[in-house]
């Protein structure tokens, strides 16, 4: 998709949605293509890997100590 497809999507500005991408194609989380004067945008499989694995790092990490934390929570409220 290029921006202007992209921005009629989102109730973001043209500027905001182009700074996302940038930070996302920065991250491999999109690949850029170019095409005459439009720019394309599409996910990168590659890259969702790693997000997907440092995901589910932090999933187990939050599964363990969510239970603690509300533990934590519910005692301060008691005090």
């Amino acid at each position: 998709m290029t921006v202007s497809e992209l921005t009629d999507q989102f109730d973001v500005s043209q500027p905001a949605i182009s700074q996302h991408l940038t930070t996302l194609r920065l991250s491999g989380l999109v690949l850029q293509r170019k095409d005459g004067r439009q720019m394309y945008y599409r996910a990168a499989p590659e890259g969702m890997k790693t997000l997907f694995s440092w995901i589910n790092l932090h999933r187990a990490f939050w599964q363990e100590r969510m239970p603690r934390l509300n533990t934590l929570l519910e005692e301060m409220k008691d005090e």
